[in-house]
């Protein structure tokens, strides 16, 4: 991600292992310790009735950055509905008038950033019906996100201690889907999915300086299905499918850091990147008494809104069918004609860009977009002997997205923000453009049982592309690939899977899409007694498109290791590692004031494009992450939990900005947590749960606020159960 004149490159590792972890501990709550069977439960109806309620709260303390703390963990103190279930039965399905099976379950209401509820119903060979509701909020602060690193030698000093591009949104999703006759011939599935993103964040844009803008999300999308089954035969499946989804797009950005004023109090945003060092917004931005220069980059007011409506109908074939001896048959065929609109367009810009002399601009327009795309696959497996099969895939996909836009601007020229403009200029650009790709895909494998412990498979894959652009460009590539995979049973309790793929293409679309690849992956798992599983897995990737002036090289390599211990119901151990390294280089052009001591001359192409420095684009991310729980049972009513979390990368990555620091690429995450489960009577259980956070970099924290943290989280609930 580059901004300004320095490129910010960290790695997000630990963030995303971080975030995935808290929110794994929330999508499973430690509450499973003590058994809350209550036998039948209770007879209600005509339907025996199970129901789970955990009441109870969050008690929250922490150091640290909030803004970090409220980015990966965001739990705070307060009461909250922790788990809810439902399960109802009709004690005689004949006589359930509505449905005979009910369950429910949700979990994390009264202020969780995660809220989930699911509900089921059904009605023996009538109807059966899913539904769920998901809430996600999404706080992300980091704050060296597209920070501009700002000069300690700027006069004045102006750093951003904080993300200019801070995000808080809040994604609500609802899934619901009706299957009528399921068990029939002939069953109907109708679906309807409601995704809409909501909420502020902060972002910016270029023009004479960096205005620092207010962007207001409202993004939604509405999907609708049907699909007809039929079933002509117990063996074989035609489906009709029909797909519509309408995406509406509101979101508006709006003029906001207006900080300080002109000479005659107006008050006026200089943007992100105020710096003595890089000249902007000018080389004296403020006058003798603190306002600012009329004739510096500035703006005054800034507003876009640009409402885009698209809608994608797709219509779809299914068959499946082993009707015939010793063949199996799969088949689909997709088609979807697409239309986007931006019908209403509106950029408006007042202020000065002192390179131009713009005094501002108005801005509005128009545009289509279509896609129109086939996809279709075909695959059959033959089994020729009864320790030999063949198997072949093909698939085709075709799109095409041509689209036409018109954008008329009105530019206002002067001299100063305190004068209004002095002229203008209108003009009208009418633009169309498309992009077309065609792929066809065939992959063939034969398998073959060696032994009954041993299956051997090898296969070859073609893959042909197509792109064509308006300019034009005809972009040809084709891929030859080689595949062999095993599987082994060398002994009771011991699987091992191996698989390979190497591929060779001869030409490449980006300047990271390989041309050579390959990947080996292997699995092993051992039960050598009842109570002891290990397990563990490899899998290496490396690509290259070393072609000149790319030399694109990359791996991604991954070590797990995991192992259960359960000797009865007592106790209990799990034990989990992984290491992952993901390392790439691919060479750069970029700008930076100064540059770094490490940058390299460009090639031509790039100087003449203002990226007068290269870097090869080192980044290198080995990470490890560890787990160890235990689980107690000394008594039948109590249980107590204990465990460790941690993961820790320790990478790094070619600094193209001299105020950059490694931030995450350079951090740890540990989490370990603890739970005690009392069951105080009957129907009732006492449920204690802990969970320690933190999170630290080992290198310096740079011109931004520090982003290490420490907190606990104590999770206190009765349950009551029957």
């Amino acid at each position: 991600m580059s901004y300004g004149r320095g490129v910010w490159r960290p790695g997000l590792c630990v963030l995303a292992l971080a975030a995935f972890a808290v929110a794994h501990a929330q999508n499973n709550p430690q509450w499973t310790g003590v058994s809350t069977d209550t036998g039948p439960g209770k007879t209600v109806g005509g339907y025996a009735v199970h129901q789970s309620i955990d009441v109870g709260g969050h008690i929250q303390e922490q150091s640290g950055s909030s803004q970090m703390w409220s980015t990966l963990v965001n739990i705070y103190s307060g009461a909250r509905v922790l788990d809810q279930s439902l399960t109802m039965r009709a004690v005689n399905p004949s006589t359930a008038m509505v449905f005979d099976r009910l369950s429910s379950y949700s979990y994390g209401y009264g202020g969780d950033p995660i809220n989930v509820t699911y509900l089921n119903l059904s009605k023996g060979k009538l109807y059966d019906f899913r539904g769920s509701y998901r809430r996600y909020r999404q706080y992300f602060d980091y704050d060296v996100l597209a920070n501009p690193l700002i000069p300690p030698t700027s006069n004045p000093y102006l750093p951003w201690l904080n993300t200019p591009h801070l995000y808080n949104t809040l994604r609500q999703i609802t899934d619901l889907q009706l299957t009528l006759f399921p068990l029939s011939m002939v069953s109907v599935r109708f679906g309807f999915n409601h995704n809409i993103n909501q909420g502020p964040s902060y972002s910016s844009t270029h023009l004479g300086n960096d205005p620092w803008l207010y962007q207001n999300w409202r993004n939604s999308t509405n999907t609708y299905t049907a699909t007809v089954n039929w079933k002509p035969d117990p063996k074989t499946t035609i489906s009709y499918d029909q797909f519509v989804t309408y995406y509406k797009g509101n979101t508006i950005w709006s003029l906001t850091g207006l900080d300080n004023v002109l000479p005659n109090g107006q008050p006026v945003a200089l943007g992100v990147d105020v710096s003595s060092v890089w000249n902007a917004p000018c080389s004296a931005p403020f006058n003798s008494d603190g306002t600012v220069n009329p004739k510096c980059s500035a703006a005054l007011d800034y507003q876009r809104v640009q409402p885009t409506r698209t809608t994608f109908p797709t219509e779809q074939v299914r068959l499946q069918s082993s009707d015939i001896p010793h063949l199996t048959l799969n088949g689909r065929l997709a088609y979807t004609g697409a239309n986007s609109k931006l019908t209403g367009y509106d950029e408006i810009f007042n202020g000065f860009i002192s390179r131009s002399s713009q005094r501002g601009y108005v801005e509005t327009g128009s545009a289509k977009v279509q896609h129109i795309n086939v996809n279709g696959d075909f695959a059959l497996e033959w089994e020729i002997t009864p320790k030999v099969r063949a198997s072949d895939v093909y698939d085709f996909w075709y799109f095409r997205d041509p689209g036409i836009n018109t954008f008329t601007t009105t530019s206002y020229t002067g001299t100063s923000m305190l004068l209004p403009p002095t002229s203008s200029t209108t003009t009208t650009a009418p633009d169309q453009q498309y992009l077309n790709q065609k792929t066809s895909t065939n992959t063939a494998m034969v398998f073959w049982d060696v032994a009954p412990t041993a299956t051997l498979s090898v296969g070859y894959r073609y893959r042909a592309r197509e792109i064509r652009d308006s300019g034009g460009d005809v972009i040809p590539i084709h891929e030859n690939w080689g595949l062999f995979g095993a599987a082994l049973r060398p002994m009771p309790g011991l699987q091992v899977n191996f698989n390979f793929a190497g591929m060779y293409a001869d030409n490449s679309f980006t300047r990271i899409d390989p041309r050579q690849a390959y990947q080996y992956i292997l699995r092993a798992s051992y039960r050598p007694r009842t109570w002891l599983t290990a397990s563990g897995a490899i899998n290496i990737y490396n690509s290259q498109d070393n072609v000149e002036t790319v030399n694109h090289k990359e791996h991604n390599r991954t070590y797990s290791f995991g192992t259960s211990i359960i000797p009865g119901e007592k106790w209990s151990i799990d034990l989990n590692y992984s290491y992952n390294n993901v390392y790439s280089t691919t060479l750069e052009c970029y700008p930076s004031t100064p540059p770094p001591p490490t940058a390299g001359t460009a090639p031509p192409v790039c100087v003449e494009a203002g990226t007068p420095y290269s870097s090869n684009g080192y980044y290198n991310a080995p990470t490890n992450f560890g787990f160890i729980g235990f689980s107690f049972n000394p008594i039948p009513r109590l249980q107590a939990k204990a465990g460790y979390r941690m993961s820790s990368v320790n990478g790094t990555s070619q600094a193209i900005n001299i105020r950059q620091v490694p931030g995450s690429l350079q951090s740890q995450w540990q989490s370990p947590y603890g739970g005690l489960y009392f069951q105080i009577a009957p129907k009732w259980t006492w449920k204690g749960d802990w969970n320690y956070y933190s999170y630290g970099e080992g290198t310096p924290i740079g011109p931004t606020l520090p982003r290490s943290f420490r907190g606990n989280v104590y999770t206190l609930a009765v349950n009551y159960s029957f």
